[in-house]
């Protein structure tokens, strides 16, 4: 028989100590260097308590408020999507020239229901809403903007979608009724804005005035947690995303910029083209890597095909939080005009835009305005 072996000398590990594991121990992640920069973990709402703002007290409290509700919400959508197909929320049928689906419809309602219960909104707009939807009749407070399900036409085949969102800087009390005229703010007006990216993973990027942040849910804590801080947006563009099977119908501007693209020049080499025909997937790729997300106007839809109040301002403050650049065509004068200077005179009104990678697209606004004889 052996005597048995000496008891360890090694302490025991404690088992409330919480550990984030990765395959790879080697390479830190984006969350470790935070915790080795911060000594902390910082969570979307602590972010927003704790940042340093350009807003008051009271403006970052309400703000932290509505991103709570928006939170809520979009891990509600987050979750649906991943059962989407066991749960029946795919296509339900034709209405019109567009198909109702389901997960479109949860989508809204869910994002209705949870902002409608923070008592700081007072008016929204949804991408999926003929009318606006009136929460008090007396004017004052913030008005928010959503495209609940950005790339729904995607939902059918398992690829990405988006949530989009803008809060407007809050509004005095004033005599009158609550109506659609109180949402038709111009996109400077915004104070935050972001959108949430359900891909392999959940993602969510937004700025509150300065910079841009980058979180991802972690499904274990249920917390959206801080991965990457003031995102900047590279000022050359390797991919351009823009949909090519409308080409025969482009303006001769987009035609030829997206020609010289596709060729090396002094400055930059050849652009790639990548399309996932989702705005907040292509947006998201843009951001972090450099790129351009191109939708001009066509010989159907001169005037554009994406929303100005919830998909192009929204996109528009956070591409220029990140040092990008967006801008739209004067329907009048089809002169380049900045996204955020635009007057909305609809809730669903629809512009050409583009945006991106700052001296790319302002290589682009160079070309129209020039006059077409010149080109």
């Amino acid at each position: 028989l052996h005597d048995p072996p000496p008891p360890s000398k090694e302490p025991a590990a404690c088992p409330c100590i919480l550990v984030y594991s990765h395959s790879r121990a080697s390479t830190p992640s984006a969350t470790d260097k935070i915790m080795e920069d911060d000594k902390k973990l910082w969570t979307l709402t602590r972010f927003l308590k704790e940042h340093k703002s350009p807003y008051s007290k009271e403006t970052v409290r309400e703000l932290g408020d509505i991103m709570a509700a928006i939170q809520m919400a979009t891990k509600t959508i987050s979750k649906s999507i991943t059962r989407a197909g066991i749960s029946n929320l795919y296509t339900t049928g034709s209405v019109g020239a567009g198909m109702v689906r389901k997960l479109d419809v949860l989508a809204n309602e869910t994002l209705i229901h949870s902002l409608s219960h923070c008592h700081e909104v007072y008016v929204m707009a949804s991408e999926e809403s003929r009318d606006p939807i009136i929460l008090r009749d007396d004017p004052g407070g913030y008005e928010v903007v959503i495209d609940p399900l950005d790339g729904s036409q995607n939902i059918d085949c398992n690829m990405s979608l988006g949530t989009i969102f803008g809060i407007y800087e809050k509004s005095t009390k004033t005599s009158g009724i609550t109506s659609e005229k109180n949402l038709l703010r111009k996109g400077k007006k915004l104070i935050a804005s972001g959108y949430v990216h359900y891909g392999a993973a959940t993602v969510l990027v937004m700025s509150a005035g300065a910079g841009v942040q980058e979180f991802i849910l972690d499904r274990d804590i249920g917390e959206f947690m801080l991965v990457r801080k003031r995102i900047s947006i590279p000022r050359r563009a390797p991919i351009y995303s823009i949909n090519e099977s409308s080409s025969g119908e482009w303006d001769p501007t987009m035609t030829k910029f997206v020609g010289l693209a596709k060729k090396s020049n002094s400055v930059r080499k050849a652009m790639k083209s990548r399309y996932v025909g989702t705005m907040v997937a292509d947006v998201h790729r843009s951001l972090l890597y450099g790129g351009l997300y191109l939708y001009p106007g066509s010989q159907k839809l001169p005037g554009g095909k994406v929303r100005l109040l919830y998909e192009c301002n929204p996109i528009a403050f956070i591409i220029e939080q990140a040092g990008g650049k967006a801008f739209t065509l004067d329907p009048n004068t089809n002169q380049p005009v900045r996204v955020l200077d635009v007057q909305p005179t609809a809730l669903h009104q629809r512009i050409p835009f583009f945006c991106g990678s700052y001296d790319d697209i302002s290589d682009l606004e160079k070309m129209y305005a020039v006059p077409k004889s010149k080109l």
